[in-house]
């Protein structure tokens, strides 16, 4: 299974359907608020973050490097 092509077609996929994307994260946040009560604050940092994945239309030219990251933050994992 290549996860590189699916990564891929979701993230082309979001690109078409914002809306619809962001409301199925939230539809995923939902449920997990449900089930992790108390971690609302790490449920809804992840959607975020899975927003922003989907959203990414900044691909890194072959290459070249990522900025490095900010201070405190792990750098993201590199792309295949």
């Amino acid at each position: 299974m290549d996860f590189g092509k699916i990564t891929d077609k979701a993230k082309e996929w979001a690109g078409k359907n914002p809306d619809k994307a962001d409301s199925y994260v939230e539809k995923g946040e939902d449920f997990a608020n449900s089930r992790f009560a108390g971690q609302e604050g790490q449920v809804d940092q992840a959607g975020q973050k899975v927003k922003d994945f989907l959203h990414d239309d900044q691909q890194q030219p072959a290459g070249q490097e990522a900025p490095p990251p900010p201070p405190g933050e792990e750098p993201p994992p590199p792309r295949p």
